[in-house]
């Protein structure tokens, strides 16, 4: 898939919130994996207009999320 993290931020509460900026053709699908793994994270698109999705992962699953992440960036759609 065709993303790029642009920052990272550690909240307060152990929460990693991470602005990702995806191709809009294929921000369908990082959506749709992401739900897929209910409780994990939530997600928002901050600005309709930009193609930059502000996810907020548990603390728990802060390595398993990033392992995902990894494992989607090689993957060709």
């Amino acid at each position: 898939m065709n993303f790029e993290i642009k920052e990272k931020q550690q909240l307060e509460d152990g929460t990693e919130r991470v602005f990702i900026q995806v191709q809009k053709d294929e921000l369908i699908y990082l959506g749709y994996f992401l739900e897929s793994f209910e409780g994990w994270c939530n997600y928002t698109t901050p600005d309709k207009n930009q193609p930059i999705l502000q996810v907020d992962v548990a603390p728990d699953y802060v390595k398993y999320f990033n392992d995902l992440i990894d494992a989607l960036k090689d993957w060709e759609l």
